[in-house]
């Protein structure tokens, strides 16, 4: 069987092309540090660093939803804190102005610092977040929750949810109905800040001793009060849950991003050597090929 020199120059051509791919191919993985390029390099491994990304973006997502619900949260409790102290202060003043050694003026004034400090918890009831948003609203969110002159409700009684892991969902707000629509010593609910209105009318006009202008009054704050105090507890407990499950997230996002890197990165020890002998032996393969290129019978006559 005769082999033609064709022949034997074409194979040289395809051994040398294949050490020339071969050495490229570790050079652009000692380049960007990644050892799989393509999934053929690895097809399982392919597979699992595509089920690894997945999963640390998803965690990565979850991670953000904690960072929107704790921050939320932190608003909505503070907010809860000042309408507590500002509810504290006018109970404060409804105890001093049912003092019955308060003249008229005196009672006159005390209404008028109530009725200034009505008007900032109304405020409060409407605050909204960084994103523009309203605490209070419920699912409608882009509505302002009190009327400040009437004080209906706008929103509704929903509460939006974020998803911060594959299993929990953490309710991000409270509803204003449950919390400045509160009950009354006479029976039926009514926003608090009717009460307080109710209750500065009548003791602008005199009226001492009978309601609203009395001791019922102050249990009607108290109702008020412990509807606030009741929020941020529940809104405290979320936030321990947001912040453990945060945690996890962090572990188990450490986790997979070192299998992943196990997975995918570049072992450069192994690579450095790798390319040296790919290096040397496209040079013995170039040398061959010239000699071979070189041959022909008339080298021997």
């Amino acid at each position: 069987m005769r082999i033609s020199t064709n022949s034997i120059t074409q194979q040289g051509l395809e051994a040398m092309l294949r050490q020339q791919n071969e050495l490229a191919k570790t050079q652009l993985q000692v380049s960007s540090g990644k050892r799989i390029q393509t999934p053929s390099d690895d097809p399982i491994g392919a597979v699992k660093m595509l089920d690894l990304q997945r999963q640390i973006g998803l965690s990565q997502q979850y991670q953000d939803n904690a960072d929107v619900a704790d921050s939320r949260l932190s608003t909505t409790d503070g907010t809860l804190k000042s309408a507590g102290d500002i509810m504290q202060r006018i109970r404060e003043l409804a105890v001093q102005a049912l003092n019955d050694t308060n003249s008229d003026e005196s009672r006159q004034g005390i209404a008028e610092e109530i009725n200034q400090l009505n008007e900032t918890l109304v405020a409060l009831a409407n605050t909204t977040d960084s994103n523009g948003e309203y605490l209070f609203s419920g699912y409608q969110s882009d509505v302002q929750p009190f009327d400040t002159t009437t004080y209906t409700y706008n929103g509704d009684g929903g509460q939006r949810q974020l998803r911060v892991s594959d299993g929990y969902l953490v309710a991000i707000n409270e509803p204003g109905d449950d919390l400045f629509i509160t009950q009354t010593v006479a029976g039926p609910n009514q926003a608090i800040f009717q009460t307080i209105q109710d209750f500065t009318t009548a003791l602008s006009s005199g009226i001492v001793g009978t309601a609203p202008n009395d001791g019922d009054f102050l249990a009607n704050m108290d109702y008020a009060m412990d509807a606030s105090l009741d929020a941020r507890t529940r809104i405290g407990t979320r936030q321990n849950a947001v912040e453990q499950q945060r945690e996890i997230n962090d572990s188990s996002q450490f986790s997979m991003t070192t299998t992943l890197s196990q997975i995918e990165d570049l072992d450069y020890a192994e690579a450095i050597t790798q390319l040296n002998l790919q290096s040397a032996g496209l040079q013995a393969a170039q040398q061959v090929y010239v000699k071979v290129q070189g041959l022909s019978l008339f080298n021997f006559l």
